[in-house]
Formats: C-alpha cells, sequence, structure tokens
C-alpha cells in the first residue's frame, strides 16, 4: 500500500471499546507508522534509531521554527512549539527538575530492531514508526509535514534522497490495526482508542526488540544483574513522570501505579536469555561518541504480583522502559509462555563486557 493507492478511501476507525479502570490511567497515545521510498539508492544502518532521531529533529525544526533563533532558549513559543515540545528538555516543577537529572520526552521512535546494514536500490521500501504520548498527540500534522520535506535534506551520511508514501495510524492501541491517514493529499488523523486489558498471562514472556538500558545501584545492567524489580521500578517510574508531564490527573499526587508500586519484590524473572549489544552514536551536540549498549533476548515473568503490575508491563511495550528511549530504545512484546518453558539458564554472552 503505497502511494499509487491514495485514491482507496481510509477504513473506518473501530468503535470504542470499553476501558478497564487500568486503562484509564494511561496517557492518551498516537501510534503512527511512516512509510518511505528511496528516491536513489540508500544505506540503513544496523540501527537506525540514531539516523532517525537526526533526519526527524532537522526536520521538524526547520519547518516550524518561525524565530530563526539558533537555540530555544528564551523562546516565548517553546510551550506551543511541536519541535520544543518534543525534542527540548520538558519543563518541570522544582520538585521533579530536583529530583531527576533527565526527564522523559513525549514520544518514542520505533525504527527496525537491530540487525545487518541494508543496501536500499532507488524505489525500495523503509519506515519507521512513532508514537506520540498525552498532549503531544496533536502534533500528527506537524510530523506528517516534517517528514513529507526531509526527503530533499536525505538519509544518513550518503545524504540520499527519498519520499513519504503514506502515513498509517493504529486505531485500537496494540491491536495492529492500522488505518491510512495520509497518502499524499489530505490529512485525516483518528482518535486512538486504549481498550480494555487484556487478561493477565500466566507467565508472560518479554521480549526485547532493541536495547533496553537499566540503571540502578549506580551502574548499567548486564543479564546477570537485572532483576524483575529493576524493570518494573523502572516503568512504573517512566509510566509516573509520562502521566505527571504529558497527562496529568486531577490529583497531582495520584498516578494510579501504587499497586504496581507496592508490588515490586513480588515478581522474579526466569528463563532468561540476554545478550548485551554494543550500539555506538555520534553526538552533534557534544560532540563526542557515546555507547548507548543494552540487553537484548528474551525473559519470561513470574510470581504472585503478576496482576498488580500487568497494566504497567502491558503499557510498557508502547512506551518503552529503560533510557533512551527518545532513540527507539527499550521496545519490547509481551507474549504468553508455552507451559513447557525452558529451566532457567543464563545466556553466555549476556555480561556486559567490561
Amino acid at each position: 500500500m503505497l502511494a499509487s493507492d491514495a485514491h482507496l478511501p481510509a477504513p473506518a476507525a473501530a468503535p470504542a471499546p470499553a476501558a478497564s479502570p487500568a486503562a484509564a490511567a494511561f496517557p492518551p497515545l498516537c501510534r503512527l507508522q511512516f512509510r518511505f521510498q528511496a528516491a536513489e539508492p540508500l544505506c540503513l544502518p544496523g540501527y537506525t534509531g540514531s539516523a532517525w532521531h537526526g533526519v526527524l529533529g532537522h526536520a521538524l525544526r526547520g519547518a516550524v521554527c518561525v524565530t530563526g533563533q539558533p537555540t530555544c532558549a528564551g523562546c516565548l513559543l517553546t510551550a506551543t512549539c511541536a519541535y520544543a515540545v518534543l525534542f527540548e528538555s520538558p519543563p518541570a516543577d522544582p520538585a521533579l527538575a530536583a529530583r531527576y537529572s533527565a526527564l522523559p520526552h513525549p514520544y518514542v521512535l520505533e525504527p527496525a530492531a537491530p540487525g545487518e546494514p541494508q543496501e536500499l536500490h532507488a524505489g525500495g521500501d523503509f519506515g519507521l514508526g512513532i508514537t506520540l504520548i498525552g498532549a503531544a498527540t496533536r502534533f500528527v500534522p506537524h510530523l506528517v509535514y516534517a517528514l513529507r520535506g526531509a526527503g530533499a535534506r536525505g538519509f544518513g551520511r550518503g545524504r540520499a534522497r527519498f519520499a513519504l508514501a503514506e502515513v498509517l495510524q493504529e486505531q485500537t492501541l496494540g491491536a495492529a490495526d492500522w488505518s491510512r491517514i495520509y497518502a499524499g493529499d489530505a490529512l485525516l488523523p483518528i482518535t486512538t482508542h486504549t481498550p480494555a486489558l487484556p487478561p493477565v498471562p500466566a507467565r508472560p514472556r518479554l521480549v526485547l526488540e532493541t536495547p533496553l538500558r537499566l540503571k540502578a545501584r549506580g551502574r548499567y545492567l548486564d543479564a546477570a544483574a537485572v532483576t524483575g524489580a529493576d524493570l518494573l521500578r523502572a516503568l512504573g517510574q517512566r509510566a509516573s513522570l509520562l502521566q505527571r508531564l504529558y497527562a496529568p490527573p486531577a490529583d497531582p499526587a495520584d498516578t494510579r501505579w501504587t499497586d504496581a508500586r507496592a508490588a515490586l519484590t513480588g515478581v522474579q524473572i526466569s528463563a532468561p536469555d540476554l545478550r548485551w549489544y554494543d550500539w555506538t552514536r555520534f553526538s552533534n551536540r557534544q560532540d563526542t561518541d557515546m555507547q548507548l549498549g543494552g540487553l537484548l533476548g528474551e525473559l519470561t515473568l513470574a510470581g504472585p504480583a503478576l496482576p498488580a503490575v500487568w497494566p504497567l508491563l502491558w503499557f510498557g511495550q508502547f512506551v518503552h522502559a529503560g533510557k533512551n528511549t527518545a532513540f527507539g530504545l527499550g521496545r519490547y512484546r509481551v507474549l504468553e509462555t508455552a507451559a513447557d518453558a525452558r529451566p532457567a539458564q543464563q545466556s553466555p554472552s549476556g555480561r556486559r563486557p567490561g
């Protein structure tokens, strides 16, 4: 389904399913898929998260900045500017600023999982997923406009040109019922509905699709050190901050994750099959290489507190976990394990080098 199908109408949006009380605590999300075509030969790196971060940032700033200032500092429009809201440090009250050295941004990138570099011929298809969170869901037109123009600037070091072919939006969170909202002409965004939570799996299996960077006890955790409490604590902190910053409840003290926080020690990791994946990106802002490795693989969760943390685990699939989610890191899927799950084992390559 590419630009040549532009005459086809977008499928009708599904009716909103009934939301559970836990689902009502989630900030609203808007999940998008952008489909592109290469206009000339194009090389995709093994992991495209950094490249897409740069493409989107440059394109969005060029598309929406009306002042021409070299930085956003002191700009009167930062509260309403799509670039400032998505890419600059989010505003915080003094209590948050004192407690956290970095705060989450209201989006995550969903590039392809790490793999081998790929050479595309002219006309080859490639894509990018973007999830907008909370109040940032209003910026769908800005993203479409920016990425429509980004192809002229090019992708990667070779600046290979590309074109935006179409944009899809998920109608129901997690249902993969994608509806085309743009194919070169009118933009017809819809509302993504949050469904009732699916049943709690007996032994949920997490597939880590992009590197998971969890920091605890003063260091990043390798496969031998990570625990269920580490993962859930990171998820709970991220969910609470996203809600507080971008979809605040009527009572600021109510972040709806109290049950999950109380249950952290009641969930354990079993049957891990994890490895450390090294990823290095060059930061233009800091003028240095950054080491952003993390865990890939699978793990199974078990324990009596699973029902209490299940809403958090399910929601985390869409907003990712751990550090550097703006580059697409920390994406995972939840699957239910088979009854004959493997006995616990540790991947020999799971320990982080150094």
